[in-house]
């Protein structure tokens, strides 16, 4: 219990100190985060490793972060096997599969739930229920949605108002959804039809809002000598491994980096129920150290490859910096609120997450400065779209990437033949 006499006491404490009064004058005028800029938020845009990429792409407002960092990827392969000045994949045509997919194996898991004589008050149903259809995602559901559909060209399917601004349909199948879970709790019918019978509802409001994808298209491009190109009747797989052709599921793993009493550095994590398209695996992570979670970020960037990373936005950007907000807002209060990366996953403090690319580091004298960051908002935020990254924010607020597994050590390969440990959805801190 808050006592009288405790808030008394604060009180006095709080008025005999003479700077509060003066920052309370200043402190309720402004917004906070104007006054955390100085010379560390203008970090220029040189790098000493600086791997070229092209114009920004927008998710505009839905939560794709996770596919259209996975497109800004691939799309790079296009551009450099068709010698082009720029070019897109289509976010809506992943859109459509994730949305058709992720369905799925919602009714899935709820005939399964019914079928284990769980009900409402179990907290796998209401937790389903009530976080509904959404649009995030991992890079693992990227990788088996490519792997499933392949990908188009953006011309070929491109955005619509609802692939764009996604709050409208997430709200309807969450409706259909619920709808389906009280048909199903009355049903003494086969579960198989009525789940057919609202995936073909499923199917038909997504089929009206994002359009048909395509089964054949003809690819038209001009290279960047003037030089026109036509590939006829092509499928979605067959243009992409015919001029991408990476076996995302196969040749990249998620790095994660946490410890606690629990889970433990070097050891292969799955996360159960995990998976957005039935059949396909769930996450997967291989939980390393600090040092090799960084280790790892810029051998891959000496490569010239970029890093997918997932990274929590509990600390904001600034003017197209990400610097570590939360330890600025304690100077200004003279309280300390810095928490390291494990802590900030231990304490359930990753909100907000987002995927973006690594797309550089600046090294001196074997010291990281800063990182290139390419997002996928548009080019209206940042420097064109691009941003740059504190070192104190990568080493606390990104939590997992993707690498390449060709170049992991031998001991972090060993690792992954290891038998994985299952964590239940409520203890994956990552």
């Amino acid at each position: 219990m808050l006592k009288k006499e405790v808030l008394n006491e604060f009180r006095v404490k709080y008025e005999k100190d003479k700077t509060n009064k003066i920052k309370q004058r200043m402190l309720n005028k402004v917004q906070l985060v104007d006054l955390l800029q100085d010379v560390d938020t203008e970090l220029n845009q040189e790098f000493s490793i600086n791997i070229k990429t092209h114009s920004i792409t927008d998710q505009k407002s839905s939560g794709r972060c996770w596919s259209f960092a996975g497109l800004n990827i691939l799309r790079e392969k296009v551009i450099e096997n068709c010698k082009l000045d720029n070019f897109e994949l289509s976010g809506s045509y992943v859109a459509f599969y994730d949305k058709l997919e992720r369905f799925n194996i919602l009714l899935e898991r709820l005939i399964s739930y019914k079928d284990s004589n769980k009900n409402l008050y179990d907290r796998y149903v209401s937790h389903l229920l009530e976080n509904g259809m959404t649009d995030g995602g991992y890079f693992t559901q990227f990788a088996n949605l490519i792997h499933k559909y392949g990908i188009v060209p953006k011309n070929i399917f491109p955005e619509t108002f609802s692939s764009s601004n996604t709050y409208e349909i997430n709200q309807i199948l969450s409706r259909l959804l619920r709808k389906f879970y009280i048909d199903l709790e009355n049903s003494t019918k086969n579960n198989d039809e009525l789940k057919n019978k609202y995936m073909e509802k499923a199917y038909t409001i997504i089929t009206n809002v994002y359009g048909m994808p395509p089964e054949k298209f003809n690819f038209e491009y001009t290279d960047k000598n003037g030089k026109y190109h036509l590939d006829k009747n092509i499928s979605p797989k067959e243009f992409y491994d015919k001029y991408i052709g990476i076996d995302l599921q196969k040749d990249y793993v998620e790095i994660s980096c946490y410890q606690d009493e629990k889970i433990k550095y070097n050891n292969i994590y799955e996360e159960e129920e995990s998976s957005r398209i039935s059949g396909e695996r769930n996450n997967i992570t291989l939980n390393l150290s600090p040092k090799e979670f960084q280790s790892l970020i810029i051998k891959q960037l000496k490569s010239n490859e970029p890093i997918y990373f997932y990274c929590s936005t509990t600390s904001k950007r600034i003017d197209g910096i990400w610097i570590d907000l939360m330890e600025r807002y304690g100077d200004i209060f003279d309280i300390d609120l810095k928490l390291d990366n494990n802590s900030v996953q231990k304490t359930n403090g990753l909100t907000n997450t987002h995927c973006m690319l690594i797309t550089g580091a600046n090294i001196i004298d074997n010291k990281i400065t800063k990182w290139k960051i390419e997002n996928s908002w548009g080019s209206e935020h940042g420097n064109k779209g691009y941003y740059v990254a504190t070192n104190d924010w990568i080493n606390n607020y990104v939590y997992r990437i993707v690498i390449n597994k060709n170049i992991l050590s031998s001991k972090q390969l060993d690792i992954l033949k290891q038998d994985k440990i299952i964590l239940e959805k409520w203890d994956a801190k990552f």
